[in-house]
């Protein structure tokens, strides 16, 4: 008979015998749990994902099992987003490994450990950063295994890059094996009767590491790493050399097995010949007018007409008869793009369509701009700041240090982040002494003047601190709100004088427009061509 004390979840484990399985117990479950700091931090952490990104948005959700020991694992296209992004779309906390040296960043590091659910991994390539040695690397390794191990048999949700960094790469870089070593451990210590699921997933970017772009995450359908290979019935009593052996079969499948399904996920461009002419033909084939999809926000539609483009492309590449179409396709695509260039109109005008429904969209937008423009001008000018530190240290990282895109998008977020730290704090002070110079006396004023508010004038006029500190909090609050909130209806707003203007502009460009609307039909004709015979 069991002993009941082995139940316990996390310490458990020193009340079983050696050599023995622990018994997985699900009503142990800490999924839906955290600390309560947790919650409020996810809050910021979707916040600023949200004013990196106009939409975010989510396919295959429901592949996430409700329960259990589930493993989250995708590839890692943009840094510090990625995480952000993924604790947007997913309802429940997500521990997640990450560098070391994040987690050992003086004050934030041990508040994201403890209230951000991150499981340092000591890297190797960190070690000349992160100062640690090679013994300490180690063994901070092996208790990242047991804490991440703990994790997944509670039932928490655990996530890990499967390509260990982030990289510009435009296809999946080499998958490391970190991710099936935690997933063997974990099944190792129950038999292989725990009943794991590993969920892979993929981001699409509409615009990488371009600010306000467009992003979509896609989980794909969870497997067991129990039925990558045959097992035993009791895998603990085999020979410590047929458990390796199994265990070494078991890496290699998983490895083979995740590349199989995240590559399904993501678009991936394996021949570097092919990306210039599969980001400017989905630059133009995926923003064509309705036949194609929605003329305005749907990341999901357009995520799966730019995977249909390049594995349309890629394919037909290899044959002799397609890559003569490929060839075809790339030649009308440069003819295009020259007749644009020396026109000088962007493509936006030439696939425009002055449609009534167009005409609608664009009026609503106006007048939507037109009574939010007060509530727009502020989040533009409170967040002008930290938006232009942002710009600046991405053109400083990437275009004067020549590093890569990624570390100029890590570098931005972080100068946003710390121009916001530094100026909320003054939005709120600033606030404060305005109130209390003046501000209550009008604020009590205006209350008394009105019809339904005026009880609460005498509490203004009787705590003027109090009714400062609101009011200076609710300043700051708005100035966080209302960021992403500017961006969308100030572009929307932008988008509609431009449509008004080239409504008014389009007697006048006619000839230049109908040689490239011409061009352009003929290259979408082609694209459509290559994707019905090779998609």
């Amino acid at each position: 008979m069991a002993n009941p004390l082995e139940r316990i979840p996390i310490i458990g484990k020193y009340f079983r015998e050696p050599g023995k399985a622990r018994v997985y117990q699900s009503l142990g479950s800490i999924r839906r749990r955290a600390k309560f700091l947790f919650f409020p931090l996810r809050a910021f952490f979707r916040a600023v994902a949200r004013t990196q990104h106009s939409e975010i948005q989510a396919i295959g959700l429901e592949n996430i099992p409700p329960d259990g020991a589930v493993f989250l694992v995708g590839n890692h296209p943009n840094s510090y987003l990625d995480f952000l992004n993924l604790a947007t779309v997913v309802r429940h906390p997500i521990a997640t490994a990450a560098k070391d040296t994040i987690t050992r960043t003086p004050f934030v590091g041990g508040f994201l450990r403890d209230y951000a659910l991150l499981v340092p991994v000591s890297r190797a390539q960190d070690k000349d950063e992160s100062g640690v040695s090679e013994a300490d690397r180690v063994a901070a390794n092996e208790q990242m295994v047991k804490e991440a191990v703990d994790l997944l048999v509670s039932g928490r949700l655990f996530n890990i890059y499967a390509e260990g960094r982030s990289t510009d790469s435009r296809r999946l870089n080499k998958i490391k094996l970190g991710f099936m070593m935690l997933a063997i451990e974990a099944e190792r210590q129950f038999n292989f009767e725990l009943n794991l699921r590993i969920v892979p997933y993929g981001y699409f970017y509409d615009r990488i590491n371009k600010f306000q772009s467009l992003v979509c995450i896609i989980f794909g359908k969870p497997f067991k790493i129990k039925h990558l290979v045959t097992l035993p019935d009791d895998f603990l009593r085999l020979t410590e050399k047929e458990q390796q052996a199994i265990e070494k079969k078991l890496l290699t499948e998983g490895k083979e097995r995740l590349k199989s399904d995240i590559e399904e996920l993501i678009i991936s461009i394996h021949d570097p010949a092919l990306v210039n002419l599969i980001d400017g033909l989905t630059a133009i084939y995926c923003l064509s007018p309705v036949k194609y999809m929605n003329q305005y926000e749907n990341i999901r539609e357009k995520y799966v007409l730019c995977k249909a483009v390049a594995e349309a492309v890629q394919n037909a590449a290899k044959s002799e008869r397609g890559a003569q179409a490929v060839e075809k396709l790339r030649e009308l695509l440069r003819t295009y793009q020259n007749t644009l260039e020396r026109s000088g109109l962007p493509d936006a005008v030439v696939r425009r369509e002055y449609t009534m429904a167009s005409l609608g969209f664009h009026l609503k937008a106006m007048f939507m701009g037109a009574v939010f423009f007060p509530l727009v001008a502020f989040g533009y000018l409170a967040n002008f700041i930290p938006r232009q530190a942002a710009r600046f240290m991405r053109y400083y990282v990437i275009h004067r240090q020549k590093r890569p895109l990624v570390d100029g998008d890590e570098n931005s977020i972080l100068a946003a982040a710390g121009a916001a730290a530094l100026l909320y704090p003054a939005y709120f002070f600033t606030t404060v002494w305005l109130m209390l110079q003046g501000g209550v006396s009008t604020l009590h004023d205006f209350l008394a003047a009105s019809t339904y508010l005026k009880s609460l004038a005498p509490l203004v006029a009787g705590s003027p601190g109090w009714s400062s500190a609101i009011a200076a909090s609710l300043v700051v609050y708005l100035a966080a709100r209302l960021w992403r909130f500017s961006l969308f209806h100030g572009g929307r707003l932008r988008a509609a004088f431009r449509f008004v203007f080239d409504v008014c502009a389009e007697p006048f460009l006619r000839r230049r427009l109908s040689i490239l609307r011409a061009q352009r039909a003929e290259l979408i004709d082609q694209a459509d061509f290559i994707i019905g015979d090779y998609h």
